[in-house]
């Protein structure tokens, strides 16, 4: 894998000429365990029905039907930076902290969160790629944005996170948050494949309430294996005054007091 940002493409946009024969989109109902050259894990491609798809990796089987889940767990905890970085800057060098050995640009679509040590303020970059370097000991990475505010060694520190779409497999009772759903059925670690993020699908449905016959339960929440479930079934309450039911989002990996949230808009 190389250095770079993700790219988006939106198929059968005006001025792109299509096949007659054959749908333009097949490749996205194959999988593989060799990367395909043209795509890197987190590059999207958006169909003109607005069906939205993440080229991802998995970590195990994968349920075509039912939500993938998210399963890494943060790269890098909070640590103060031992080199220093000034405004303007595209790379910074993380301090050394527990990690595994890291082979180049492996972090490619991973994320950097650099804190000022001193206030709320956060400098959340995407990571386009980083140097290789033995298990433990700090590491360069290159950013898809230069820094507004310097890094201060010793005041300044970071947490990393992995692309998360490198390591998706079918929920196992265990709550961990969901990706999407993957386009087609994926039978084993180290495959990769594209999963839907957005647009209409088939989802598996847990709930005898879940849909439009009864009116407030058409709201769907993603189930521990990656079932869809009405609200009833998923919260067992009613939206009380002063509440609101608008789902902003969900929180990838992580908590306040270890490495994240890493937290996921939903528009």
């Amino acid at each position: 894998m190389a250095k770079g940002k993700a790219q988006v493409n939106y198929l059968h946009r005006a001025g792109l000429v299509s096949s007659i024969d054959a749908p333009d989109w097949g490749f996205i109902y194959e999988t593989s365990l060799i990367k395909d050259s043209k795509w890197n894990i987190g590059d999207r491609v958006v169909l003109p029905d607005g069906r939205e798809y993440i080229y991802s990796k998995s970590a195990g089987a994968c349920i075509s039907g039912q939500g993938a889940e998210f399963t890494y767990a943060g790269y890098t905890a909070y640590t103060a930076f031992g080199v220093a970085a000034a405004v303007g800057d595209k790379e910074v060098t993380v301090p050394a902290a527990t990690h595994a050995v890291l082979t180049e640009d492996e972090l490619r679509g991973g994320y950097i969160c650099i804190f000022d040590g001193s206030t709320n303020s956060v400098q959340f970059r995407g990571i386009i790629g980083n140097a290789a370097a033995a298990a433990n000991v700090a590491f360069k990475v290159y950013l898809d944005g230069p820094l507004t505010e310097a890094v201060v060694a010793s005041t300044s520190a970071c947490e990393t996170y992995q692309n998360p779409y490198a390591a998706l497999q079918t929920g196992t009772m265990n709550y961990n948050p969901k990706a999407g759903i993957p386009a087609v059925k994926v039978t084993a670690a180290n495959t990769y494949f594209w999963c839907q993020r957005k647009g209409f699908a088939w989802a598996a449905p847990q709930g005898g309430k879940l849909g439009t016959t009864e009116g407030g339960y058409c709201g769907g929440f993603w189930s521990d294996v990656g079932n869809i479930s009405d609200a009833n079934t998923s919260l067992g309450v009613t939206v009380a005054t002063g509440r609101g039911s608008q789902y902003a989002g969900y929180a990838v990996l992580g908590d306040a007091d270890n490495i994240g949230p890493l937290f996921m808009l939903q528009g």
